[in-house]
């Protein structure tokens, strides 16, 4: 397995042209190669709990995702799959862990269910299936089309301030949210803003699961929404390489509210399964 790039400064910033702009991102650290995948409105920064410990064993990246962060192409999860290759080329690696949050971890497994021959590990945190069922209840589901309307409108701080209060963005209130402010804060709402021509049909990975044959782990918050909890438990009983983990007292964001807890199992399992791959 080739490093994720030659050895040099502590923190290196990426650009690496696609489809549309630039991808903007960081790799530091030495080892087998993991690249990382925020969430909806997030961005890089949310994992620098991860980067900061992982990168003393893995050779880590970390970028904004295509219509998020300091990265110019406009949205398309569908494109977002090409995206890894080219991050993953331009690095001159030829296989990686990926670690998908959320909305990331949605796009971490279309990409396993695509390009498993360029993965030796996944883990997603908090993501959704495509195809299962049932959906979401309406009191764990976001309102996308209701912030739509608000960032078309021009009203993004009202968005921003409807999102920062919804379950998914709770923390626990003696911790620190300050780092999730921010990117809230930097937010811009392209994606929701932007007219985007339709994609294709999501794929029916839920039907599926069983042929990507890729070691991942799954992780959830114990105060992750139900239905997220019943896909865990879905991703990790399919996927025939598949574990489980639910991190106490955590929420959603429990790689930034319980950062030891959560860098103890992904350590453990990247080290693990890299020393197998």
């Amino acid at each position: 397995m080739r490093p994720l790039a030659a050895s040099g400064a502590a923190r290196a910033s990426i650009a690496v042209p696609v489809r549309g702009g630039v991808l903007h991102g960081e790799v530091s650290g030495e080892g087998p190669a993991a690249l990382f995948l925020h969430g909806w409105t997030l961005d890089r920064r949310m994992w620098r709990p991860q980067v900061e410990v992982l990168s003393s064993t893995f050779r880590v990246a970390a970028i904004d995702r295509r219509g998020f962060g300091a990265s110019t192409p406009p949205p398309d999860l569908d494109q977002e799959l090409d995206d890894i290759l080219a991050v993953l080329d331009a690095l001159a690696v030829d296989r990686c862990a990926l670690i998908g949050m959320s909305q990331g971890g949605r796009v971490a497994l279309r990409f396993a269910d695509r390009r498993p021959d360029r993965l030796w590990g996944l883990v997603l945190q908090s993501a959704p299936l495509d195809g299962f069922a049932p959906g979401p209840r309406p009191e764990e589901a976001i309102p996308l089309d209701a912030y739509r309307d608000l960032v078309r409108g021009g009203a993004i701080d009202a968005m921003r301030a409807a999102w920062s209060s919804h379950p998914l963005m709770a923390f626990p209130g003696h911790l620190d949210r300050s780092a999730l402010d921010a990117m809230l804060e930097a937010y811009d709402g392209r994606d929701l803003g932007e007219v985007i021509s339709p994609r294709g049909e999501a794929p029916d990975l839920a039907r599926r699961l069983d042929t990507i044959a890729v070691p991942a782990l799954v992780i959830t918050g114990e105060h992750d929404p139900p239905w997220l909890q019943l896909v865990g438990d879905a991703l990790a009983y399919g996927l025939p390489q598949g574990g489980r983990q639910v991190m106490a007292d955590a929420g959603h964001m429990s790689n930034l509210s319980h950062p030891e807890a959560f860098n103890a199992a992904v350590g453990a399992f990247l080290g693990d399964t890299a020393v197998r791959s």
